[in-house]
């Protein structure tokens, strides 16, 4: 009876690592490995914050669903990579790579074309239900710190490098080339900081869903004029270059692939082409919703961090996003011991903490208002302090945090950008540019809003 039950359990064991868990939980694995002397010297005050944040160093990773064999493992780790550590982000852009290729090989070769478009549910339920968030966090981690190292396998280095953004992304619905220029680049530098950052959410009402719409119609109609624009004016010209050419490439091989076989090219990059922005922006919208107006400069208080949380065991520790944006070269494994090791920091410049909750969630909670916004301060805000604020209190900050700032106005030549950018769009559909009429559609609906907001 035991070994009939073996397969069942084999399959039950797969789909529950695929799962996130309900609670974090120390990996069995590392429990002997926990350094007990972070407990020891903390304060009094920021020892369960301590405790939380355990879980997310020593918890049981699960960013990567396949694993290959040891002697490969230690093959890649010795021969290929940067750093021991970046073994679960190739792995994770592995699978990613696995299941585009058998995706396409199905829909291709295996289904009738008449019957090709129904190929788009299973393949959207596991590039987006399955592996986006761990594609793009690996991604993001890449673009500050490749993972292929040039010293170990020369020029290979640097073309694998190049492949989750400009060849992966597409199935996520980044555009080729546009990733780092749009992260590294320009978040980064302009820090979340208006009108530099087009992705900055200074300037809007976070707790009104109608802001939110704005500011991802802006995303969507203004991004691909605007980043080559700032490359030039940060005098970053082989940036702006490249990225204008392999958007150029990017553009005609989307056309080429509509025309070509268009159910193939809905399945694999038309719907994600729709999901990726939206869901891009709906990260950064809840990374950075909470913004004090009094320092919207500091990285102390332009965003915040997420200990213990389900979600880091597959987006390599992305709730401490705080930390990323105080350090962001600092690896992903090193960011919760970043975080203990300057918790007086965080506690000086007013750090929003969270516990068991994931950014998005942070989102829908804000925009359902009052109870939403009490349910955050009362079971997943986290005190750093030694008097721990009230309800009220700490419902009052989120209010204060939620509010637009007003900065610098958007100048004449960022005005022009967008304009043309907005009549590319146009331009692009009468091409025949695969869903810019959606687009373009878009231009009026964003202007009306714009006068609403």
């Amino acid at each position: 009876m035991a070994s009939l039950l073996q397969p069942v359990r084999a399959v039950w064991d797969f789909f529950d690592f695929l799962r996130q868990p309900a609670v974090p939980f120390v990996d069995p694995a590392l429990k002997d490995k926990i350094d007990s002397s972070l407990l020891e010297n903390c304060k009094p005050h920021h020892r369960e914050v301590v405790q939380m944040v355990l879980t997310d160093m020593y918890g049981r990773r699960k960013e990567a669903i396949i694993r290959l064999p040891a002697r490969m493992e230690a093959y890649i780790r010795d021969h290929m990579l940067t750093d021991d550590r970046e073994l679960l982000t190739a792995l994770t852009f592995l699978q990613v790579t696995v299941w585009a290729v058998f995706s396409a090989v199905v829909q291709l070769l295996l289904i009738p074309r008449e019957w090709s478009y129904y190929w788009v549910l299973p393949h959207l339920a596991v590039t987006w239900g399955l592996l986006a968030q761990r594609f793009i966090l690996a991604m993001h981690y890449a673009a500050h710190r490749p993972i292929f190292s040039t010293k170990k396998c020369g020029a290979v280095a640097t073309v694998l490098n190049a492949i989750p953004q400009t060849l992966l992304s597409n199935y996520y619905g980044l555009p080729a080339g546009a990733y780092y220029l749009h992260h590294c680049v320009m978040h980064h530098q302009a820090n979340n900081f208006f009108p530099y950052d087009i992705s900055s959410t200074m300037p809007y009402d976070r707790s009104n869903p109608l802001h939110f719409v704005i500011y991802v119609l802006n995303f969507m109609l203004h991004t691909f004029f605007y980043l080559p624009f700032y490359a030039v004016q940060k005098r970053r010209y082989q940036l702006a270059a490249a990225f204008a050419g392999t958007f150029c490439v990017y553009s005609y091989v989307f056309r080429a692939l509509y025309n070509w076989h268009p159910a193939f090219f809905l399945a694999q990059f038309g719907v994600s082409f729709a999901i990726g922005p939206i869901a891009l922006m709906l990260g950064n919208y809840s990374q950075h919703i909470f913004v004090d107006p009094a320092s919207p400069e500091s990285n102390y208080s332009l965003a915040c961090n997420h200990i213990a949380a389900p979600f880091n065991m597959t987006t390599f520790n992305d709730g401490y996003h705080i930390t990323h944006h105080v350090t962001s070269i600092t690896h992903w494994s090193e960011m919760p011991i970043h975080f203990v090791k300057n918790l007086d920091k965080y506690e000086a410049g007013g750090a929003i903490i969270f516990k068991e909750i994931c950014f998005d969630d942070i989102f829908f909670m804000v925009i359902t208002g009052e109870w939403g916004l009490r349910r955050l301060a009362k079971k997943y805000y986290v005190h750093l302090t030694p008097e721990h604020k009230t309800e009220s209190e700490i419902v009052a900050m989120f209010r204060e945090r939620l509010k637009p700032i007003k900065g610098e106005t958007i100048g004449a030549p960022q005005k022009a950008i967008f304009l043309t950018n907005q009549a590319f769009w146009f331009a692009a559909y009468l091409w025949g540019f695969p869903f810019a009429g959606c687009v373009t559609f878009l231009v009026p609906v964003f202007h009306v809003l714009y006068l609403l907001m």
